[in-house]
């Protein structure tokens, strides 16, 4: 058998980045809109699931 490595996107984020749960998106929680502590502003943070890499290397097997 022989194998060779490929690139499957991760389907949870979009390119490392998922949207911030805390903030919904903005950068800024109330009260006050102060600035998100868990994105600090930015509104996404890193997906959980790739590691920030937004997809991972997957190995396929093909008989010869």
């Amino acid at each position: 058998m022989s194998s060779r490595q490929v690139w499957k996107k991760c389907t949870f984020c979009n390119n490392g980045r998922r949207t911030c749960f805390n903030c919904g998106g903005s950068g800024k929680v109330s009260p006050g809109w102060q600035t998100c502590y868990d994105c600090k502003g930015f509104g996404t943070v890193m997906c959980a699931e790739c590691g920030g890499n937004g997809g991972r290397r997957e190995t396929i097997w093909s008989p010869e």
